[in-house]
């Protein structure tokens, strides 16, 4: 790691009370640093469990930036990326971590396409299994019968397209939207299009930041040849209804900013009390297990 003014790559890491994922995040980056010089910044949300601590102690040549609550992943984030220069910035998951050659093998794609804004990896969760890390824009519609038939049936048509489930994996593709979890991004893009909504609590300012890049003609890609482990929920630390209702709160609130007002008087009551609905379904299988 070097000077950060001087960096290619800034990875930031936002941290709330996951110390054990958010060391084993740490050594896999050393383990299998970037070629180029890079540099580390963890953005901690007021943690109680000994993270801070961790990192001054264990890598003392990552930078640590401390708040005194819990400003949510978009602010924690935008805080790190204000702080440096680098030409490229991942955005990684505490509970993710990153395998042989993914950094370069990221970096070296975006350089190569000069329109490219954003590049995400393919994501391993922990079982093992390859993340639908990829999608497409919600439509209103869709995000109302995604939000019931997910719960009903996980394999239904209308998820399957939302989640680009029928397109192969093996090859780099041009996509709507990647997951924050993992997501590099060229900072002349940020520059041009905002940093992210700091609106959003949590969940979907990755989508929404993908939305702002896509209306500046910007271009998201998929890089499977790059891969990451994530334990899914790993770094959220909270329950999966408390969970729930963030997600659809910042649905709802995607909705609001990014459609016509025409679309928003006809549509955003009836996907309340749909998205309603998920919460208390995620409430009914979560009291049941």
């Amino acid at each position: 790691m070097e000077n950060k003014k001087a960096l290619k790559l800034s990875i930031i890491i936002v941290s709330y009370n996951s110390s054990n994922l958010l060391e084993e995040c740490l050594d896999s980056i050393f383990k299998y640093p970037c070629g180029q010089n890079y540099g580390v910044i963890v953005v901690d949300n007021n943690s109680s469990d000994g993270s801070q601590e961790l990192v001054r102690k264990k890598y003392p040549g990552v930078e640590l930036i401390t708040n005194t609550s819990n400003v949510g992943f978009a602010a924690a984030n935008n805080m790190a990326i204000k702080s440096t220069d680098s030409d490229f910035i991942l955005l990684l998951n505490s509970d993710c971590q990153v395998y042989e050659n993914s950094l370069d093998e990221m970096l070296d794609f975006i350089e190569s396409i000069t329109e490219a804004a954003v590049v995400g990896p393919k994501i391993i969760n922990s079982d093992g299994s390859i993340q639908y890390s990829c999608r497409k824009f919600p439509s209103i519609i869709d995000a109302g019968l995604h939000s019931i038939l997910v719960n009903i049936a996980p394999d239904n048509p209308v998820s399957r397209k939302y989640k680009l489930a029928d397109i192969s994996r093996e090859k780099p593709f041009e996509v709507d939207w990647v997951s924050g979890s993992c997501m590099l991004v060229r900072r002349q893009a940020l520059l041009r299009t905002g940093f992210m909504d700091e609106n959003y609590f949590m969940y979907v300012e990755d989508i929404d930041l993908c939305f702002q890049m896509w209306k500046k003609n910007w271009k998201v890609f998929y890089y499977p040849h790059a891969e990451i482990l994530h334990h899914v929920g790993g770094s959220t630390n909270v329950g999966k209804v408390a969970a729930s209702v963030r997600m659809q709160k910042s649905i709802l609130y995607f909705f609001w900013k990014n459609y016509r007002k025409s679309w928003k008087i006809l549509l955003i009551p009836p996907l309340v009390v749909v998205l309603g609905l998920r919460i208390l379904l995620t409430f009914i299988k979560n009291f049941f297990k």
